[in-house]
């Protein structure tokens, strides 16, 4: 099987450069952590990031340092054939995610598409269905899935580990970002919309209110609930000076509260004394990178798939609807 991958990244804003960075990581095989799954030195040998598209740029050129192509639109990649490539990320404003996706997927090229992966579910569905007909991968880019808080949350769930869940709570607050021109819900929200899909399984929405200023969506307060009887709460605020990102969750025995940030662990036992579990502070980006990689040569099964983005995407419609 070939593991050659030459990769594209469509959009060179805040997260272009943090993919850029991590691409060359990656491929130099350096701050390689430890724990990845997957033999890196083989299957990195023939990854290379060829090409940054961006119509900030004035014109296409080479920077031989960098040994990498920039480009001022898609089309001008395209036409260089030499380049091979063959897998590109996604990080463009939102709104441009599904055309940019449709024609590239036409191209024979597999994604990897930073969240959420489209403005609506209707528009996944049509991705989705397209890559099945070009036999391409595409998967989206939800990184919080990627975070040691959120896998040790999975197994304590999923194997009951302190009884089963009672119920859980999911706060993330920080300034509004001024690169930022999406609404919180599309931007903020969708993360953790996710998170409790992967933690807690399907789920309801309840109860949506929200606070805004100048009529605009500043914060986001949902509850949900699941067949298993169990309640839960997001949520997303743009209306704090704070930056947070945690989950807690009761269960029988205990309860675990865990910081997404810090990338700690705070387990309060029935019957024992609590104490503070310390995450590897991995680089999500590199994982999820890896895991795509991986998946475009139908190595592995990854974290996070298309069905995960697109409930998602119901959700997210589905809010929008209410507020």
């Amino acid at each position: 099987m070939c593991s050659k991958t030459c990769l594209a990244i469509i959009g060179y804003g805040y997260m272009g450069k943090i993919y850029k960075k991590s691409c060359l990581e990656l491929y130099n095989q350096k701050k390689l952590e430890s724990y990845y799954k997957y033999d890196l030195p083989a299957m990195l040998e023939e990854f290379r990031l060829k090409a940054i598209v961006d119509t900030k740029f004035t014109d296409s050129h080479y920077v031989q340092e960098d040994d990498i192509w920039y480009f001022n639109s898609i089309e001008a990649m395209l036409k260089r054939e030499d380049l091979y490539i063959d897998s590109a990320v996604i990080a463009t404003p939102i709104k441009e995610h599904f055309e940019i996706a449709k024609k590239l997927i036409m191209q024979n090229i597999s994604l990897l598409i930073e969240k959420p992966v489209c403005e609506s579910a209707k528009e996944i569905k049509k991705l989705i269905a397209l890559s099945k007909k070009y036999q391409v991968r595409i998967m989206p880019g939800h990184v919080e899935r990627y975070n040691p808080v959120t896998l040790d949350a999975v197994e304590a769930v999923k194997y009951h580990m302190y009884g089963k869940v009672v119920n859980y709570s999911l706060l993330r607050t920080s300034p509004k970002p001024k690169r930022v021109q999406d609404s919180l819900i599309i931007d903020k929200l969708i993360h953790d919309l996710d998170l409790v899909q992967c933690i807690f399984g399907n789920y309801a929405v309840s109860e949506v209110n929200v606070k805004r200023e100048h009529d605009r969506v500043m914060e986001c307060t949902i509850h949900t609930t699941h067949r298993k009887g169990f309640q839960g709460k997001i949520i997303s605020s743009w209306l704090s000076e704070k930056k947070i990102r945690e989950i807690t969750i009761k269960f029988e025995r205990g309860a675990l509260i865990g910081d997404l940030i810090g990338k700690r662990i705070d387990v309060d036992r029935y019957m024992e004394l609590s104490k503070q579990i310390s995450g590897y502070k991995n680089n999500q980006i590199k994982d999820q990178l890896v895991d795509f990689i991986a998946y475009k040569h139908k190595l592995i099964k990854t974290l996070v798939n298309m069905q995960d983005a697109l409930k998602s995407a119901y959700m997210i419609d589905e809010i929008i609807r209410r507020v």
